[in-house]
């Protein structure tokens, strides 16, 4: 491909579409910290790669469409936003975390 055709401005705007996708998702999944301790928070970001990564990954590997000799992901049948989600009532399951509020008094009479 040579530089300013058709195909190569749709290759390079796709590839670059993808990096900035890359980082928007980095950001729903980053541990939000006040810390300054910068291991930390290189550790907080490994994680939100890793998630990204495994949603990539199930994409490819799990829900994508197999057709000869290769496969249709559609992203829209588990969105990132979603896996999140779905991982986060998953941990506070496992941790047993209860989001009820006890009251004296019913709040609606």
């Amino acid at each position: 491909m040579r530089p300013g055709s058709y195909r190569w401005v749709k290759e390079t705007y796709r590839r670059r579409f993808a990096i900035e996708t890359t980082y928007r998702q980095l950001g729903q999944a980053r541990i939000r910290t006040s810390t300054r301790d910068p291991l930390r928070r290189l550790l907080y970001v490994a994680v939100a790669l890793i998630l990204r990564n495994v949603w990539v990954w199930l994409h490819w590997q799990v829900l994508a469409e197999r057709r000869g000799g290769g496969r249709r992901v559609d992203t829209d049948r588990l969105t990132f936003r979603a896996l999140l989600l779905g991982l986060q009532h998953w941990a506070e399951a496992l941790l047993g975390v209860c989001d009820d509020v006890q009251s004296e008094y019913p709040m609606y009479e």
